[in-house]
């Protein structure tokens, strides 16, 4: 039987009939539309910004965090993720993150958890992504919002977006969520984890901003006689707050050197606040921007090296660690990246370490080993067509507070896209596709499967 939430009152036209549909154009949306496309299948990527690359371009989040074994003797995340890294470095947007040392600052000064960081440019990779998804066939729709599905029993029909000529209705076999919120296994009905999945707190928001101006010189004076953790500049964020002019919760300072002569600055501190919803993005917005015009005021008065800083820009869209994720049938507990489990189902191995942003607090714990992901994390429960990449998995809160950074959830999402190619071409459900094949396509684009 055919269901969806809504009855619209007049006959939605059918804007696009596709194999694949991928909703959401972030890192894992990107992968997971062109590693599809590039298997022959018909794939519309529907972002409801108006360009790809979502946290790393609308989000201003930088860098690409470490792609590499925890000594950062090598690369582990490769494959689609690698390949755009090369790109970018070709276009002048990126930086090698092999080249990059342990604790300077293109990873603001983090000794830990931080090697081999991927300074890039966010205008560039607009660019780049879009070059990929033309080069692949993606069908790119921007301005569209999920509003609804259709589904026959267990299998999706088709998505209700809203988009600029009213609600319109994309026709597809397979369906992959890359919404970030798992936006479109809520609307069929999936089983979610929200937050810390028992009392519904998530990690703390934040806005991220750029500058320049930074006087380098300065800073690398101030960590050559004093050490990594004078970089996060403590005395002066309490000699502040003694005067009244430091208003921010997060009592650090996180600045990141780009590529392009900008530093990209992760300061903003917005705790308990559901990035699922209107509200709460609008809140993360506002308060955001009011912390960082006190922010760039401290900067001025407080920082040497930062005294004549200006503000370049700030980001378009909140950055949000968590909210729904998949629950599916198999859930990623912690206790396999500490044991750094080999899973026979493995899509990618990460060393990515455990960073929980909770309250004005957290949790963060470097990784000792690398560790990987499996192919059943990607499975929403109760829906046969429908895959879920990125940050929306299923996976425990330990665990997400791991592999939600970038270049795991590229990795995700060309996981997501060849899976669902396969489906298509066995014509099976995705939790009965060859996983062996599947591996054997990662392999073949030069993602690693081994520890």
């Amino acid at each position: 039987m055919e269901t969806c939430r809504f009855t619209f009152d007049r006959d939605v036209p059918v804007l696009r009939d596709t194999d694949i549909l991928v909703v959401g154009g972030g890192p894992a949306g990107l992968a997971a539309a062109v590693c599809a496309a590039r298997r022959g299948k018909k794939v519309v990527l529907a972002e409801r910004l108006m360009c790809l690359g979502g946290t790393a371009t609308s989000g201003l989040v930088g860098p690409f965090m470490t792609c590499t074994d925890p000594d950062g003797t090598k690369m582990i995340i490769k494959g689609f993720y690698a390949e755009l890294v090369n790109r970018l470095i070709a276009a002048g947007g990126a930086i090698d993150p092999m080249s990059i040392a342990n604790g300077d600052a293109y990873s603001s000064w983090h000794s830990k958890g931080h090697r081999n960081v991927t300074p890039f440019n966010s205008e560039a990779f607009k660019t780049v992504a879009e070059e990929m998804c033309e080069e692949a066939g993606v069908d790119i729709l921007y301005g569209v919002q999920s509003l609804d599905i259709k589904k026959n029993g267990s299998r999706m029909e088709g998505v209700f977006f809203l988009a600029k000529e009213g609600v319109v209705y994309i026709k597809a076999k397979q369906f992959i969520d890359c919404t970030g919120d798992g936006d479109v296994a809520t609307l069929a009905g999936c089983p979610m984890f929200k937050g810390d999945g028992q009392t519904g707190e998530m990690q703390a928001a934040g806005l991220f901003f750029s500058i320049d101006g930074v006087d380098e010189s300065k800073l690398l004076e101030r960590r050559a006689a004093q050490g990594e953790m004078s970089m996060r500049f403590t005395p002066e964020i309490e000699t502040a707050m003694a005067a009244g002019e430091y208003p921010i919760p997060r009592k650090r300072l996180g600045l990141y050197k780009s590529c392009d002569g900008t530093w990209r600055c992760n300061i903003t501190r917005i705790p308990d606040v559901d990035g699922s919803t209107t509200e709460g993005q609008t809140a993360i917005m506002l308060t955001g921007r009011k912390q960082i015009m006190a922010i760039i005021k401290f900067l001025r008065k407080y920082v040497r090296g930062c005294e004549n800083i200006r503000l370049v820009e700030t980001a378009t869209m909140p950055g949000i660690r968590e909210t729904r994720r998949i629950h599916g049938d198999f859930v990623l507990r912690e206790q396999s990246l500490i044991d750094g489990e080999v899973f026979p189902d493995t899509i990618l191995v990460c060393s990515n370490s455990r960073d929980t942003h909770i309250g004005l607090g957290g949790i963060y714990i470097p990784s000792t080993t690398s560790y990987t992901l499996p192919y059943r994390i990607l499975l929403p429960h109760g829906i046969d067509n429908l895959l879920a990449a990125g940050r929306n998995v299923s996976c425990d809160r330990p665990v997400l507070s791991a592999i939600r950074v970038m270049p795991p959830c590229f990795g995700l999402g060309e996981a997501a896209g060849n899976a669902a190619a396969i489906a298509i071409e066995q014509n099976c459900a995705c939790a009965d596709i060859d996983v062996k094949l599947l591996q054997q396509r990662l392999t073949s684009e030069n993602a690693c499967l081994e520890k």
